[in-house]
């Protein structure tokens, strides 16, 4: 489930004129992981928005830590003449933007690495897309919880199934991008 959040903090949020009400997000976020144990979480976020404090932004370093998105991305503000933001100007130094890229992007991968860790040994369905794009020795796929050309991959290392089809897969690497995965039971049904 992809969803936009912006940012965690409710005066950055208010200036976005996004809605403020963390701990509706909060507590949406809990149930649906309740309801849907194995739910893939992930968002985007903006930093360095006119206004963000270095207060701000710790505070959407502290939920990228409690709620523990399974990805997001960051985007650095860019201002843009006509936009609702175009009053607010663009008073946050370029590198204050990067540094705070820097620092959310580093806290996001070891809270991916983590959850990618917890495939290991698991089977799974994954939906085989065919030879990887940097090695013809590879496939490469997803499982449900990975989106195309967002998320990371499923990178084959062992055993063959052909493009479109679901294969059974165990993970048996989990770095903080790619999982690497062998076939245990290939061409499980049609996608």
């Amino acid at each position: 489930l992809d969803m936009p959040l912006q940012h965690a903090h409710p005066q950055t949020l208010l200036r976005m004129r996004r809605p403020a009400n963390m701990d509706w997000v909060y507590n949406t976020l809990i149930k649906m992981r309740q309801a849907m144990p194995g739910l893939a979480l992930r968002s985007t976020f903006i930093v360095g928005y006119p206004g963000e404090t270095e207060q701000e932004f710790e505070t959407l370093l502290d939920f990228l830590r409690e709620i523990k998105l399974d990805r997001a991305a960051a985007f650095t503000f860019s201002f843009e003449p006509g936009t609702a933001s175009e009053p607010l100007g663009d008073p946050i130094p370029e590198e204050v933007k990067i540094e705070r890229h820097r620092r959310l992007m580093e806290v996001q991968a070891g809270i991916s690495l983590k959850i990618n860790q917890t495939f290991i040994g698991k089977t799974l369905p994954v939906l085989v897309e065919g030879v990887c794009e940097e090695s013809e020795h590879l496939l490469q796929g997803r499982h449900q919880g990975m989106a195309p050309e967002i998320d990371g991959r499923i990178l084959i290392n062992d055993g063959v199934a052909p493009a479109g089809r679901l294969a059974l897969a165990e993970i048996t690497e989990a770095p903080p991008g790619d999982l690497v995965a062998r076939i245990v039971e290939p061409a499980v049904g049609v996608a």
